[in-house]
């Protein structure tokens, strides 16, 4: 009698614990679909808002607004003196000259694929003597990624108009890759 007793306490007390962790289960499932749902209207919220705030943004010295996007990475404003285009094998980038004589580069490109295009190609007393877009050590040049998350809520709309303004073209990624050249000797 006792074992059957036993058993059925066992039983009972197995059955309630399967009981209330498929309905533990439940309530996550509702409160992850209520999450998804509330991050869902969240991102939508945002999306209205940045498009309605976005038909206003315009930016008008791409100069001043690489100067205060640089300053923001750099810690201190370079002091840009000009910002030109540079080109070569279908490669564009804004070549920004600070009055210390450093370079800013902005490339579409990631650095690994920015790298491996400005390599200087071949071995000849010709090719040592050039350097590189980067200087004469490319891969230990700084650099940093700008993009929405790193350089505010609208880079990306900003970063267009000014890649058009300067290159003439439309900015082809939604981010952009910065070098800090240093100054050359």
């Amino acid at each position: 009698m006792e074992y059957l007793i036993g058993t059925s306490v066992l039983l009972a007390v197995l059955l309630l614990g399967a009981l209330i962790s498929s309905a533990n289960e439940r309530q996550r499932k509702a409160i992850d679909g209520l999450r998804e749902q509330i991050e869902a209207w969240a991102e939508q919220d945002i999306r209205i808002k940045r498009e309605k705030l976005a038909r206003q943004i315009a930016v008008p010295d791409p100069q001043a607004w690489l100067e205060k996007t640089a300053a923001q990475v750099l810690g201190s404003a370079p002091g840009l003196v000009t910002a030109t285009p540079w080109q070569k094998d279908n490669l564009t980038a804004i070549v920004a000259v600070c009055q210390d004589g450093r370079r800013l580069v902005f490339t579409p490109l990631s650095r690994e694929r920015f790298l491996k295009a400005v390599q200087l190609k071949g071995r000849g007393v010709l090719a040592q003597a050039e350097t590189s877009l980067l200087g004469d050590k490319p891969k230990d040049t700084a650099h940093y990624e700008l993009s929405v998350l790193t350089s505010g809520m609208f880079f990306d709309i900003e970063a267009d108009q000014v890649w058009l303004a300067i290159t003439g073209q439309a900015l082809p990624a939604k981010h952009l890759t910065m070098f800090e050249t240093p100054v050359r000797a």
